[in-house]
């Protein structure tokens, strides 16, 4: 921290725009005491895990890519006759799987925020097999336990042959998509407008209901961001199996 404050006062630098994730974020409040200048924070993180914004740059360009990933699988999962374990980002959080779990018609989806009935599943597996499923595909958060435990388990309970997928970085690069450069502009616009209006501040800019919102750093980086679980109750809803 000594030495970023030194290098803008050196800089005559008297207001900071800080663009990451909650790590980011955070250091840009610490920044923001120790050097006594104006900071607006802009999310963007893959994780979408950010509060005070229902939306992060890069969220939607990962998931993007993964479901365009993952609909490949699908054509080898089908063909061959296979169960599919599709690890997506998501260390700490569920958001890329659950979305993409949805969009994509996945048989299951496992995210660290509810608890998921491998047993039942397990036995949902069996029992459409006999009704003819050809396969099925399991969207896994990377923070949702541990997958090889899951994949052996499926693989010894169900007699099945269950293949694991990791997406892993890929979700990370690519081009952005539509959104995510629309966010990149609207949120690069209101910060400056932010850093004016608020030059001793440390806010960070956000879209909820989709409308530009300001919320103080210290509430983003002191609060958990919920996840919309209504979105697992109608993937529920619309599955097959009723796990």
């Amino acid at each position: 921290l000594a030495t970023a404050s030194e290098e803008l006062k050196r800089n005559r630098i008297d207001g900071l725009i800080v663009i990451g994730g909650d790590g980011s974020l955070k250091g840009g409040y610490a920044l923001h005491h120790f050097a006594k200048i104006g900071v607006v924070g802009i999310p963007a993180s893959i994780d979408n895990d950010i509060y005070g914004t229902d939306e992060t740059i890069g969220f939607d360009t990962a998931c993007n890519t993964a479901v365009e990933a993952i609909k490949n699988i699908k054509d080898t999962a089908t063909s061959y006759e296979r169960i599919f374990v599709v690890e997506v980002m998501g260390k700490k959080r569920g958001f890329i799987a659950l979305h993409v779990g949805l969009t994509v018609g996945a048989e299951a989806i496992i995210i660290p925020e509810e608890k998921f009935d491998s047993e039942r599943f397990a036995q949902e597996l069996i029992k459409g097999r006999k009704k003819g499923m050809r396969r099925a595909i399991i969207v896994y958060a990377e923070g949702a336990g541990n997958r090889e435990e899951f994949v052996k388990f499926l693989r010894e309970r169900t007699g099945f042959i269950v293949r694991e997928s990791i997406l892993g970085y890929i979700q990370r690069g690519g081009s952005p998509t539509y959104r995510s450069r629309l966010l990149g502009s609207l949120f690069g616009e209101k910060s400056i407008d932010v850093l004016l209006k608020y030059p001793e501040e440390a806010n960070m800019v956000g879209i909820k209901d989709n409308s530009l919102t300001i919320t103080s750093l210290k509430v983003v980086i002191n609060n958990e961001k919920p996840i919309n679980l209504d979105l697992l109750r109608v993937h529920r809803d619309i599955s097959v199996f009723k796990v």
